[in-house]
């Protein structure tokens, strides 16, 4: 079975080097702290109790297929995450995709990543962004909404058949681009005390 790599023990070798600006590509290189929601925010994962979560087994499913998206995804390196009663946290980093990355990368992109180089050569422990590019791809078949959607359609059925017959996600799913190592440290503490601090938690209902 392939390992799954995480962001840390992947961060001598996975390096970004400029700020990803408003047109990009969300199949190339990047880290992204998502938001899943479940349908009208049921708790159907569990709940929290002393400051722990504790699965149901619907949330077990989530967290399971989790950690098979790492192992279907070769691109895909996995970072904290959490789940919730009514709703998944999680980091998860795109490594760099070779054949798009060096096809696609427009002037504007190569310069600014000449003209950056010293500010952003960093690891992704010590400072996460993303690469500039223009929107100009065509289809995309392997970025955060595929691996998302191929998740979010796993746990539904696994869900539906083995658990809660009536059980729905929210529609889409909400995204952030995590620019430097500051808002890194800020979304992983966010993910790890969210169950202590459920009942201030903006979803908490």
């Amino acid at each position: 079975m392939p390992e799954i790599i995480n962001l840390k023990k992947y961060k001598n070798k996975y390096r970004t080097d400029s700020i990803r600006l408003t047109g990009y590509d969300y199949s190339s290189e990047g880290v992204y702290f998502i938001t899943i929601l479940t349908k009208y925010r049921v708790h159907y994962f569990g709940s929290v109790s002393d400051g722990k979560m504790n699965l149901s087994n619907a949330g077990q499913i989530v967290a399971q297929e989790w950690l098979k998206t790492f192992i279907k995804r070769e691109r895909a390196v996995i970072g904290d995450w959490v789940v919730m009663p009514n709703h998944f946290h999680a980091l998860i980093g795109l490594k760099p995709n070779p054949v798009k990355d060096a096809s696609h990368a427009s002037l504007t992109s190569t310069n600014r990543l000449k003209k950056d180089s010293d500010r952003y050569n960093l690891s992704i422990q010590d400072k996460v962004s993303a690469l500039n590019y223009k929107n100009s791809f065509g289809p995309q078949s392997d970025n955060l909404s595929s691996i998302v959607r191929g998740f979010k359609g796993a746990c539904t059925r696994q869900i539906r058949n083995t658990a809660v017959p009536e059980f729905k996600w929210h529609t889409g799913f909400y995204d952030h681009i995590v620019r430097n190592q500051a808002s890194m440290t800020r979304i992983e503490e966010y993910i790890m005390e969210n169950p202590l601090k459920w009942n201030k938690d903006r979803f908490y209902n």
